[in-house]
């Protein structure tokens, strides 16, 4: 028969150094899974830069922001659960269509919807402009977005020069984004 163990005093240093390399281990893996769209990602602040990002669009392409660099850019956060950016889209695309060749674009992050969801969503509403899939929120989360629609104003000069914080009727589109447009 086989003696059991005797837990000396040597049992307690096995615990620390069992848990320190748990520890340590648990640590090493959180840095390995960064994302690294993720990882330099600011909170969008008013005449501060923002920061570029990188996501999916409906057409499985990837979208940065700095592919629209030197125009004026909407950056309108929205669900497909949300009444007031359901009821915001036909202003936005009319504003869109009627300003587009102005140097402007909309892009619309949806905050969680599935592909499926916002891509029928789109199609049904006529929505033209870009539509990006933010399905865990993150870079929304990251950019200090916490409640929907909430829209970004980057001028040209990649500054941010407003964020909307609600629903945009067709006379706010108007006045924050009109005086930025060639």
């Amino acid at each position: 028969m086989k003696p059991e163990p005797r837990r000396g005093s040597n049992f307690p240093v096995f615990l620390f150094i069992a848990g320190g390399l748990l520890l340590v281990s648990a640590i090493a893996l959180l840095l390995v899974n960064q994302s690294p769209r993720t990882a330099s990602i600011e909170l969008a602040q008013k005449g501060q830069p923002l920061s570029d990002f990188s996501l999916m669009d409906l057409d499985g392409e990837t979208v940065r922001l700095s592919d629209y660099q030197g125009q004026v850019i909407l950056v309108n956060a929205w669900a497909t659960w949300c009444p007031p950016c359901v009821a915001e889209m036909p202003d936005l695309q009319a504003y869109y269509q009627a300003h587009q060749d102005e140097n402007f674009i909309i892009l619309g992050i949806n905050a969680g919807d599935t592909f499926r969801t916002a891509f029928e969503f789109a199609s049904q509403k006529g929505i033209t402009f870009p539509i990006l899939l933010d399905q865990d929120v993150s870079l929304l989360t990251d950019l200090g977005i916490h409640s929907f629609p909430t829209s970004i104003l980057v001028g040209a000069d990649g500054v941010v020069k407003n964020i909307h914080v609600g629903m945009y009727t067709a006379e706010e589109l108007e006045t924050d984004i009109s005086p930025y447009l060639r």
